[in-house]
């Protein structure tokens, strides 16, 4: 577009941006903080999803240091459900590292936003533009979707190019209200399939509805395939109490869990969950099959083949001691158990 016509673009939407936006708490109070969460959550997250999530969070934590000054576990538990547990552990070590380094102010600087855990180029470009009102270009999926469309981009281009599109069109005295206007065309009328044109305010300066290819553009994503994956879960109960063991890594979130063990091809999962009690409790302790869990996180299909078993003195003795282990009551689950693979666990063994 032109320079007379990228201003005309801008003032119609604008326009409707400042009638038709959605009344999130995020817009209606964007301080930076207020603004950091809920782009962290809306990462992988619908907005009417975030919604009770974001409301729960910020009364639990209305402020860096009451998050920064939080346990790990309280943090994942209030996220249980939103996935991705990696985005809340990224929050806690940022906010530790803006009471550290800057006194629990979060800092106005792009370059320094943008070296904090979890944030990259566009959360940083959001909450710079949103709460300071500095011309910092976002790029989303409804962005990239919103920019193809208007210049009917058939073919997989460069990121770099939305990036430098949405860094050559947003005003510089009104970034905050463009970037989320152009977020807001995406996610309410340039919608993947079945856009809403006829109510779109930009229309007029659209090459794909000129030429009737909006439902060609963008170009299709090649689909990753799910990858399965066979494990066993244990259950193990002593004392109406549950063990945990420290997890590490994987791709199941939370910082404790139930003791796990991917089944490994030629293996059956039977196999499997004597080996493991062989590890723990040097096959002591007695288990037997209680069920098989179907599963999804992320990208992994999992079929979870859960084994109960009830604690002995013999079987105790075996135990290997240490941080790592924990025998933990009803109220330690729910603050512990974040993933709800276990919770879904325990629950078929109490049946």
């Amino acid at each position: 577009m032109r320079s007379h016509t990228i201003e005309k673009f801008r003032d119609s939407l604008l326009r409707w941006y400042g009638r038709n936006r959605r009344p999130f708490p995020w817009r209606l109070n964007p301080t930076p903080y207020r603004v950091w969460i809920s782009e962290i959550m809306l990462q992988q997250t619908q907005s009417k999803s975030a919604m009770p999530y974001y409301k729960r969070f910020l009364e639990r934590f209305p402020d860096i240091t009451s998050l920064a000054r939080a346990p790990q576990e309280e943090i994942l538990a209030l996220w249980s459900g939103l996935g991705y547990y990696s985005r809340a552990r990224n929050l806690r070590e940022a906010a530790l590292r803006i009471v550290e380094s800057h006194n629990g102010v979060f800092p106005s600087d792009h370059a320094t936003v943008l070296s904090l855990p979890g944030i990259g180029r566009y959360t940083a470009g959001a909450v710079c533009s949103i709460a300071f009102h500095q011309p910092q270009p976002v790029v989303d999926g409804n962005v990239r979707r919103v920019i193809a469309r208007l210049e009917g981009i058939l073919s997989r281009i460069p990121e770099k190019y939305f990036w430098d599109r949405m860094a050559g069109w947003i005003p510089e005295n009104n970034a905050s209200a463009f970037n989320q206007a152009m977020m807001e065309l995406g996610a309410v009328l340039c919608l993947p399939s079945q856009p809403l044109c006829p109510r779109c305010p930009v229309r007029r300066y659209c090459v794909a509805k000129s030429k009737n290819l909006q439902n060609r553009i963008p170009a299709p994503k090649q689909r990753k395939t799910a990858e399965k994956v066979v494990l066993v879960v244990l259950v193990v109960k002593w004392k109406g109490k549950i063990l945990l063991v420290r997890r590490r890594g994987g791709f199941i979130p939370g910082e404790w869990g139930l003791p796990t063990r991917i089944v490994s091809p030629g293996h059956s999962p039977q196999e499997t969950a004597e080996s493991l009690n062989q590890s723990l409790f040097g096959g002591r302790l007695q288990i037997e099959n209680n069920s098989v869990l179907r599963h999804s996180i992320t990208r992994h299909r999992i079929a979870a083949y859960i084994f109960a078993g009830r604690a002995t003195e013999p079987a105790l003795e075996k135990l290997k001691k240490g941080e790592g282990i924990h025998w933990a009551g009803q109220a330690q689950l729910e603050a512990m158990l974040t993933s709800s693979l276990f919770r879904k666990a325990v629950q078929r063994c109490r049946a």
